[in-house]
């Protein structure tokens, strides 16, 4: 692809001296920078404290603290070329990757992402964009290039697209060239010097419909005319064209002066506002290998704000894993605390459960700001809890912790209009897998809604792997199955606002990582931006 580069730069010089002698060009200011400002319709992303990890690398994690928004907005990787292609594999950009902390890095060659809501114009109609650039980190004679590019949402995010409403490319070497549908409207070698670390303050503005455009780099600025307006609401695509499979290219700081979050909206207020993982934490089996045991609460961390998490190991209290979760983030189970479940017996409390409770109370005291809720055994009544014992648990966790939450998770069979549930507990939630989220779950929901009191609270538990129990069944067998029941629980929490959390089933207990569901995990990405809020 070095070819393509060097006939852009011949390109971009031959066409930047046309312009200037015919007065069409670009004129150089001295005015102070214009940076993107900051209102109640705009974006900025830090790109900070995001999981780098396999297979999502980081470009969607942890939106709202990055954009200290709600809800955050999500990008979308791009081919970043000027042919029909693929977007390049998911470690071509990442963000927060440990190399390369703090920011969006592109790595390997050349490519490109797309944030996926509309540009808008702010207050003073100005459509305004602006980022950090770094071109080749280490370096300041690269022809290699950083882009900034407005165009439709089906554009490849190549700064030269014929469709692209406007193009800046910023090279290492401080060149800038200035593109409009293809065409190159001025290029400058050594327009910009770079900072102290080599990095570009790029911002770039125009008047919406208007035919000039202003382009500042490092406080230098530039004006430029236009063949024609921006068109209304194009997309933001941020890319680099490396030549070499050693180079990487970094964003830093972007700031967007209006976006449409409009489509991206939430049931209600009353309604969602938790996303996480059943067995986000599970005790470790130090006598047999069991698949999904342990701490996955880090790798979780950017996707989640309420998570389920044991604590109370076979062998002791492991209170540490608290030290993972947000305040007031994780939900504690206390079943082996409370009740003994003996194989083929019913669940009964402890004749000692009230000092069983103490000491786990003790234990937690000091991290009782990491702990939204305690939940109780699970499935009680399909275990052979009875109500009373239910009661007697969550009001002893009560007398222990005013204002706690306590939550019970029961087996969705057991939803009948008969169904009961202590006033003392305050989130409900059932798990009934290989289940189609329209049919059966949304029967059991309305079952439920029915049996509560108006201070209780429900959780859904979406499946979130293909499980040996569904036996393959359509629908439920693939990544793309499990990706499409996630939205489609999103969708089902939406259409009844009583329900305030999703609490999906952690895939790794039915043996899968992460890597192994790359279109789950993206959805559970996405869905956690529409969910999660900048304070958690």
């Amino acid at each position: 692809m070095r070819w393509m580069g060097f006939v852009v730069v011949v390109a971009g010089l031959v066409a930047g001296l046309a312009v200037d002698v015919g007065g069409r060009g670009s004129d150089v200011e001295s005015a102070a920078p214009a940076n993107a400002p900051v209102g109640p319709s705009a974006l900025v992303d830090s790109f900070d404290d995001a999981v780098d990890r396999d297979p999502s690398y980081g470009l969607n994690d942890g939106l709202a603290a990055r954009q200290g928004r709600s809800p955050g907005l999500t990008y979308t990787r791009v081919s970043g070329v000027w042919y029909s292609a693929p977007a390049p594999r998911p470690w071509y950009s990442q963000v927060d990757h440990p190399n390369r902390p703090g920011v969006l890095s592109f790595w390997l060659g050349t490519s490109a992402m797309r944030l996926d809501a509309p540009v808008l114009p702010d207050g003073s109609n100005q459509v305004r964009v602006a980022a950090t650039l770094d071109p080749i980190t280490g370096d300041r004679a690269s022809g290699d290039w950083s882009s900034l590019v407005l165009a439709p949402s089906s554009d490849s995010g190549y700064v030269a697209s014929p469709g692209a409403s406007l193009g800046v490319l910023v090279r290492s070497s401080g060149g800038v060239q200035v593109f409009q549908r293809g065409r190159l409207l001025t290029s400058r070698d050594g327009f910009a010097v770079p900072d102290a670390d080599g990095r570009f303050r790029v911002s770039v503005s125009s008047t919406s419909g208007g035919r000039q455009a202003r382009v500042e780099v490092n406080g230098v600025a530039l004006r430029v005319a236009l063949d024609a307006g921006i068109a209304a609401r194009p997309h933001l695509f941020l890319g680099a064209y490396l030549s070499t499979s050693t180079a990487t290219s970094t964003v830093d700081d972007l700031s967007v002066g209006g976006v449409d979050d409009s489509g991206r909206g939430l049931a209600p207020a009353a309604g969602l506002r938790y996303v996480g993982y059943y067995a986000a934490r599970l005790a470790p089996d130090s006598a047999t290998t069991v698949v999904g045991r342990g701490n996955h609460l880090p790798e979780v961390a950017g996707r989640s704000n309420l998570d389920w998490v044991q604590m109370s190991d076979y062998d002791r209290r492991a209170v540490e894993v608290l030290d993972d979760c947000a305040p007031a983030s994780c939900v504690v189970a206390t079943g082996h605390d409370f009740f003994r479940c003996d194989t083929g017996q019913p669940c009964r409390l402890y004749p000692n459960y009230e000092e069983r409770w103490r000491q786990l109370a003790d234990a937690v005291r000091s991290r009782i700001d990491r702990i939204a809720g305690f939940v109780l055994v699970d499935e009680p009544y399909h275990n052979g809890a009875t109500t009373a014992e239910l009661a007697t648990s969550a009001r002893t966790i009560k007398e222990t912790f005013p204002g706690t939450r306590v939550m019970m998770i029961e087996a969705g069979y057991q939803v009948t209009p008969t169904f009961r549930v202590p006033s003392e507990v305050d989130w409900v939630g059932f798990d009934w897998y290989c289940q189609e989220p329209a049919g059966q779950i949304e029967r059991t929901l309305t079952t439920l809604e029915a049996r509560l009191a108006p201070h209780q609270e429900i959780f859904l538990l979406p499946e979130a792997a293909p499980l040996a129990a569904c036996g393959g069944a359509p629908g439920h067998a693939t990544d793309a199955d499990t990706a499409r029941l996630a939205w489609e629980y999103l969708r089902l929490a939406e259409r009844h606002p009583r329900v305030v959390g999703l609490l999906t089933f952690g895939f790794w207990v039915s043996g899968y990582e992460a890597s192994q569901l790359p279109q789950t995990v993206d959805a559970h990405e996405r869905i956690a931006a529409r969910i999660i809020r900048p304070d958690g």
